[in-house]
């Protein structure tokens, strides 16, 4: 899917304020028109340019499924069929999906939650374009912030796996990649990341580790992985991509994958 607009606004909720970000590219880089922290009731559009929503549900709201299908059956049926016991006792649920080959992969929403965030993001008067699950937006991030993070002696490969780490307290959740595709979501309690990690590594689902988040935590865990030779450790970061625009906006957006993978939304052809 692709957005008719190219410079959408980010909206990311985070507990009782919204994070507002409008991006517009200028040649090769991207410039931040608009940048803001307002309270969650108390929505402006003043300033803004009213090229539609995106934004996105939190982990908890959405939950990911990928599954083998049979030819006897509507795809919709199948999914159905196959949810986890919360969602089938859940009151309400919206859903989206793809097939590829004899696979679908959907992602199904608490239809409570998308309603809340629409009742909040209606003072803006715009449109909403897209409403995805956060992981969606971090890999999206993840891959934009790449070339401007990847180690000059580090060679990359198409087929490569890593795993995208949100660090939070008490559990962090685990983002699967290949290639830059999202596979798979796991928590992993955080007190326990590390063995986990290496655990992991060490049955070859993956060999780098790139994490944001909890800047306690990753402190904590740079210095835990320097010097492994298992797994190398890159710590994300949005800086980069934003070099050319002023310093305290490059400060405050330094840690916000979502809210930049959102703003990107628009400005490519084709998401996962």
């Amino acid at each position: 899917m692709s957005l008719l607009r190219q410079q959408p606004l980010a909206v990311q909720m985070n507990r009782e304020s919204c994070l507002v970000l409008q991006l517009s590219r200028q040649g090769r880089h991207f410039v931040v028109d608009h940048f803001s922290q307002q309270h969650k009731n108390s929505l402006s559009d003043k300033g803004l340019n009213k090229d539609g929503i995106v934004s996105a549900l939190d982990y908890t709201a959405t939950h990911y499924q990928k599954i083998a299908l049979d030819n006897h059956s509507q795809v919709e049926e199948q999914l159905l069929e196959k949810l986890p016991p919360q969602l089938k006792t859940s009151t309400g649920i919206s859903y989206d999906y793809f097939t590829r080959d004899n696979e679908a992969e959907a992602v199904i929403g608490q239809r409570s939650a998308l309603e809340e965030l629409l009742a909040i993001l209606a003072p803006l008067q715009m449109p909403v374009h897209v409403v995805e699950p956060a992981y969606q937006s971090v890999v999206r991030a993840t891959n934009a912030v790449l070339p401007y993070l990847w180690p000059d002696n580090a060679v990359f490969e198409s087929t490569m796996q890593w795993v995208i780490v949100e660090l939070r307290q008490p559990q962090s959740i685990l983002l699967y990649c290949k290639g830059g595709v999202f596979q798979r979501l796991e928590y992993v309690d955080t007190f326990n990341l590390l063995p986990y990690l290496l655990s992991a590594q060490m049955s070859g689902k993956f060999s780098w580790v790139m994490s944001f988040g909890d800047k306690a935590v990753q402190s904590s865990l740079d210095r835990q992985l320097e010097g492994q030779m298992q797994l190398t450790h890159l710590v994300l970061s949005t800086s980069p991509f934003f070099k050319n625009n002023p310093a305290p906006i490059v400060a405050a957006l330094d840690n916000e994958m979502v809210l930049l993978g959102l703003a990107l939304r628009g400005f490519n052809q084709w998401h996962r």
